[in-house]
């Protein structure tokens, strides 16, 4: 009588480990998808990287930021006519300008000139930023 008992309480104490183990498995294993859906039903959905939420519609705290196309994409911005980017600081290239430079730059939209920092050097990959954070090394 005393045996079974003792059997009795240990198959119940089985039971019970393998009901937390897999209960606290099932909590830990949680794979992109679902934090990727998670992202998604935020207000300002995802950064790049496809895990992380954007707190504001820039994702300032997101660590890599495409990069930026239009007119603020380019080194000085654009003209008045929002179409035309600046030349130089003082859009000597631009139409109707006062004071017209003489021997404008062309206007170098596309590839690398087209990003506001330039390309990695010997890439293709726009820089994120000034310094180049995101250029392999």
């Amino acid at each position: 009588m005393e045996l079974t008992i003792v059997i009795i309480l240990l198959a119940v104490v089985l039971i019970i480990f393998i009901a937390l183990n897999n209960v606290t498995t099932s909590n830990t294993n949680t794979d992109s998808s679902s934090i990727q859906s998670n992202c998604t039903q935020t207000q300002y959905g995802c950064c790049p990287d496809g895990i992380n939420s954007k707190i504001n519609q820039s994702g300032s705290n997101c660590s890599y930021k495409p990069p930026i196309g239009g007119c603020a994409g380019t080194r000085y911005g654009c003209c008045p006519d929002n179409i035309t980017p600046k030349a130089d600081q003082q859009g000597s290239n631009c139409p109707n300008n006062p004071n017209p430079n003489p021997n404008p730059t062309p206007n170098l939209i596309g590839g690398c000139a087209g990003t506001q920092y330039g390309c990695c050097p010997n890439s293709l990959l726009p820089k994120a930023d000034q310094q180049g954070s995101n250029c392999p090394h």
